[in-house]
């Protein structure tokens, strides 16, 4: 068999740019594509890309982008795309500060976290006076507290050490017994218990002394653990029969193997 090799004509435009003299590289910089920081995920595991901005986040604008206008956008874009940190340490139930605000210098308790953008809620601070809207229904305005974030990538709360009761810094180490992490302060070094709180699902309690069995509808465990299945050389349609006490005088026709 003869093969043959059919010459295109290379389609040269498609390649040329306004930025043909400049480095892929330099413009890629300037329009905060890039990755920020690229961490090896282990053997087999694609890396964890930190991003400035996302490529495919990227708004072109009716400048180059080496013009000053159109890198003060893309630092203001930059600004609004947020990176979830991969060491976190703070988790609903841990007594924390608050450091910015008209609340700073209280200490709370964390209600709930949003890991996505390094938000941190604690309960009854740094909130802000709303409105349900109830006006539009007729009723009579109501007005409540709610919750703003707090940012753990700004420093905008930080642990309590339960050495001096004072914030501080945290960092996950391997336990002397090297079977774990444990989070310590690193000012003082004492280690900050994860609360319990934290493993708390909306599906099952993380402790099974908790779990309480409702009669008539939950099955018992001694019951789940027997076991009732009797192997036997019958079809299902055979056990059923026999159990019921079913018989069958029909003659099944011979089977043949070629």
């Amino acid at each position: 068999m003869r093969l043959s090799r059919i010459l295109a004509a290379r389609r040269f435009y498609a390649e040329l740019d306004y930025a043909r003299h400049f480095p892929q590289a330099y413009v890629d910089r300037l329009k905060r594509t890039v990755p920020r920081k690229v961490y090896d995920a282990g053997v087999g595991a694609p890396p964890v890309i930190m991003w400035r901005r996302p490529p495919d986040d990227y708004v072109p604008g009716t400048e180059r982008p080496w013009a000053q206008s159109e890198i003060t956008k893309a630092i203001e874009r930059e600004k609004e795309y947020f990176n979830s940190l991969l060491d976190w340490a703070i988790f609903p139930g841990d007594k924390v500060m608050v450091m910015v605000g008209k609340d700073k210098g209280k200490r709370g308790e964390v209600s709930h976290v949003i890991r996505d953008a390094n938000a941190v809620f604690v309960d009854q601070l740094n909130t802000k006076l709303e409105d349900h809207g109830t006006e539009r229904m007729g009723l009579e305005k109501m007005v409540h507290w709610k919750p703003q974030p707090l940012f753990v990538d700004k420093d905008e709360v930080k642990l309590i050490d339960p050495h001096d009761d004072e914030p501080c810094e945290s960092k996950w180490v391997v336990d002397e017994e090297n079977q774990k992490y444990v989070r310590v302060s690193e000012r003082t070094g004492y280690e900050i218990i994860v609360p319990s709180q934290a493993s708390v699902t909306y599906e099952y309690s993380p402790d099974p002394s908790n779990y309480i069995e409702v009669k008539g509808k939950d099955t018992i465990a001694d019951d789940v653990l027997k076991k009732t299945y009797e192997p036997k050389l019958c079809t299902f349609e055979e056990d059923i029969m026999n159990e019921y006490g079913i018989k069958d005088d029909r003659e099944p026709k011979p089977t043949y193997w070629y």
